[in-house]
Parts: structure tokens; sequence; C-alpha cells
């Protein structure tokens, strides 16, 4: 029987989503949840996610598909599944699929969410881990940058290297950038940003080059007319925007047909 899931997890300990051939095997998503599915199915089981979220990245929709004993019964396996993983990652829906359901491959689109915190007198506790604290950012000519990021293109300058790919064309639907509302309890302070951005796959890192890029925009670094520029000349190098930091980053929303 296969299984889909779909997983929240605090990315800040995790060594990334997938597992990795080193000795000792650092810690991921996938390796812990592989380790509670063994426990309940008694025979190792691989686990396949919608993407490969890096050391830091955060989810609230990671989406997997796994292959379990038919002759194991399992009624509830959120619940036992929880029981096993570690509480920095959690099942929040386990049901059965079609048996050709694929998460990443029969992915349609994916968004994701990164979170500039721009007042520079303070810096809440909880979201020190959930947020860039990259200070003070002008969001006008941030947002007259976001039109330039939409539609096809070859986003090799927001590509970060170490992957492999066939293609670096890709498409950008939607690109928001809000206003968030003030923190409760907190003192006035200068309103966080939540970028939000759907696409019909990422390269890696481009969302974090997006936020960086964004980020020199809103600094007056780079002007928002020079983003054409920049995607034209396909090639990180000619890209003068820093990667923006993980734990500003979150899976948020994966569609299928």
């Amino acid at each position: 029987m296969r299984l889909k899931l779909r997983l929240s997890y605090v990315g800040t300990r995790f060594c990334g989503w997938q597992i990795q051939e080193k000795a000792p095997p650092p810690r991921t998503v996938q390796g812990e949840l592989e380790k509670a599915l063994a426990v309940l199915c008694r025979v190792p089981v691989r686990a396949f996610g919608s993407g490969r979220t890096d050391t830091g990245v955060h989810a609230v929709a990671q989406i997997v598909h796994c292959d379990v004993p038919d002759g194991r019964i399992i009624h509830d396996w959120r619940n036992s599944l929880n029981a096993l993983l570690p509480k920095d990652v959690r099942v929040l829906e386990a049901a059965p699929c079609a048996p050709d359901f694929h998460a990443r491959k029969d992915a349609l689109s994916k968004t994701y969410a990164y979170r500039f915190w721009r007042d520079n007198r303070f810096l809440p506790p909880e979201a020190i881990s959930f947020v860039w604290a990259c200070g003070p950012l002008d969001e006008i000519p941030m947002r007259k940058a976001l039109p330039h990021l939409l539609g096809r293109h070859d986003f090799s300058s927001l590509q970060n290297a170490g992957t492999d790919v066939k293609s670096t064309m890709r498409t950008v639907t939607s690109c928001i950038l809000d206003e968030m509302p003030q923190r409760e309890f907190y003192p006035p302070h200068t309103p966080e940003l939540l970028f939000l951005v759907t696409a019909d796959g990422f390269l890696k890192q481009m969302v974090r080059n997006m936020a960086g890029l964004l980020a020199a925009v809103g600094r007056g670094r780079i002007s928002p007319d020079d983003v054409p520029s920049i995607l034209s000349k396909a090639a990180r190098r000619d890209n003068p925007a820093v990667t923006a930091p993980a734990a500003g980053l979150t899976l948020v929303n994966v569609t299928y047909p």
C-alpha cells in the first residue's frame, strides 16, 4: 500500500530533508521518518519527498509518499508515526493514495514563504530561527522588483552550485510581498515582511537568492530595473546579491492534479 503523508518540521536542527551517505550520518528529516516507518512496518521503508529542503529550512507542507507492507495493519498512521518521531517533525496528515502517486514527479507547483525581520532594536526570541534579521528595508522598490520575477525565465543567476539539472528554466506564477501584523505582547516595531512565491519548480537555493535580491533592492544597492538584466545574464556570478539565510525559508504548499 502506498501512503501519502504531509509533514511539518522545524529545520533548525536538521541537515536538510535528504539522507546523506556519510559516516556518521547527519540528522535529516527523511532519516528520522524512515526510522519511524521501519519500527511500525518491521522492514526498511523508503520515503520520497516532494523536494529537498536544505539545512535549516522549515516546512508546513512537505509531501511524502512511501510503500508500506499490505499485511501491516495500522489504524492511525499519523498518530503512530508521531509517537515515534522527534518533536521537531510532525505528520499532519496520512492516508492511502494511488499506487502510482509520486510526491515529487506529480507536483504541479510549490509555494515557499520567506520572512524578513527589519527592526534592529529587538528580535523576538521565538522568531530567531524563522526570520532573516536583515535590518531596515524599503518595501516600495522591493514591490517594484516583483513583476520582473514573474513568468518563465532562465533562473541560472538565482541558482547556487551543487545540483545538476536538465534545465534551468522555471515558471514563477505568483510573487507577493506583504507586511505582517504587529507581534502580540511586543513593543511597536517595524512590520515584518513576508515574501510568498509560487513556481512549477525551483533551482537550488533559488528562493533564498530571490530573497537576497529583494533585500539588496530594499537596501538601495540594486535598482528594481536592474533585475531583468541580472536574470538575462544567467550566471550566479553576475548577481551581486547575497544568498539569504536558510532560517527565513519555509515550504508552505505543494499542489497536485
